[in-house]
């Protein structure tokens, strides 16, 4: 038993004396707190962006007149038929449309109550809201029932719904997807030559170091970049099947430039990644611990990529925050909503961190006790 407690003491003071080791004890969890109050921060003014005091619009009719005080509750608006006000609802012009029937106050406590209908917008926040104010007004009396028919009354845009749903999943697949695929590589790149004794050989060669860095990088990129174009059209040929109906792809058609778009920030991000991780494998001893120190970087990577989802009228700033910028850009390119000038911020963000992130492996690698470390 004694010999078990020595064994123990070793191994904690290989942990417990090792001051990275400890830190990657506590560091994820203080990442997950972080990220997770940010994110909870984000979702909490995502979900009060309607004022307390706002006041749907909305238009009537045939609103019978003992029901003309409802009008008041609303912003109430006039159009030349009903199929205009419907009209206004899919463009976001109006909250709801109330429809009353014509024989409502013949039917009115009858037998057979007649059937108010409410049509909004799902999509839209605000119609959203006026669809759920209406239907709490109007159920307080059961002399007639609400949307029983079956007609649709979410008059959602089908393009739009459908662009929404590719523009909130896509970034998230893609953004694992690409730190899989350099993960895959980077501790093995550097930290691996180092275990099994190569770099120290690497580096005594004529050819300079930012050199070796500069080829390391590169060739790690394209791994990365060919592994990460195969994921995505994975992923794209595969979402009919995985969004189970819920999305029309036949009613989203992507022009050229937008696919451009997306390539160029799949290959910036890529290059920020890669860099990113190639830093960390460089100040590991071994793969595993250079495994040990990406994990959690990679966690935050995602994560931000995933915080675009809470931003829906994002300002042109935004674009320049890596990763944060490149999931906006990514969720308004495929939500056709993207703005070039963000689409081009968001790119050059990623190369300008990309190129630091290559200058300090540069400064590493002149670094003896760094590269040399067992």
């Amino acid at each position: 038993m004694k010999n078990v407690f020595l064994i123990i003491k070793k191994e904690f003071n290989r942990f417990f004396k090792d001051r990275r080791m400890v830190l990657m004890i506590f560091l994820p969890g203080v990442l997950i707190f972080c990220l997770y109050t940010l994110i909870g921060t984000v979702m909490e003014k995502a979900s009060t962006t309607i004022p307390d005091d706002y006041m749907p619009s909305a238009y009537f009719y045939r609103l019978p007149d003992s029901f003309n005080d409802m009008s008041g509750l609303f912003n109430s608006q006039e159009y030349d038929s009903l199929e205009d006000a419907k009209s206004a609802v899919t463009g976001g012009a109006l909250d709801i449309v109330v429809e009353f029937p014509a024989d409502f106050t013949d039917k009115y406590n009858s037998i057979t109550p007649p059937d108010v209908k409410i049509y909004y917008n799902s999509s839209n926040e605000t119609s959203y809201a006026g669809y759920s104010m209406a239907t709490a007004v109007l159920s307080r009396l059961n002399a007639f029932t609400i949307n029983s028919s079956a007609e649709t009354f979410d008059l959602v845009d089908a393009d739009k719904q459908s662009t929404s749903i590719i523009a909130m999943m896509i970034p998230l697949l893609m953004f694992s997807l690409l730190a899989s695929s350099c993960i895959s590589v980077a501790p093995e790149a550097i930290a691996g030559e180092k275990e099994r004794g190569t770099m120290a050989t690497m580096l005594i060669t004529p050819v300079k170091r930012i050199e070796i860095v500069l080829g390391k990088t590169i060739s790690l990129s394209c791994y990365a970049i060919l592994s990460g174009v195969v994921s995505f059209l994975g992923v794209i040929l595969s979402l009919p099947k995985l969004s189970g109906g819920l999305v029309n792809f036949g009613a989203v058609s992507y022009g050229v430039g937008s696919y451009f778009m997306l390539f160029g920030l799949i290959i910036s991000i890529v290059l920020v990644m890669i860099s990113a991780f190639s830093v960390l494998s460089t100040l590991a001893k071994n793969v595993k611990e250079a495994t040990a120190f990406i994990g959690p970087l990679m966690i935050v990577i995602v994560l931000l990529g995933m915080s675009s989802m809470f931003f829906t009228n994002p300002s042109v700033g935004l674009y320049a925050i890596p990763f944060i910028g490149s999931g906006i850009a990514m969720s308004a390119v495929l939500s056709m909503t993207a703005s070039v000038v963000g689409v081009l911020l968001a790119i050059l963000a990623n190369l300008v961190l990309a190129a630091l992130f290559v200058v300090l492996m540069g400064f590493m690698f002149k670094k003896e006790s760094i590269m040399l470390k067992k």
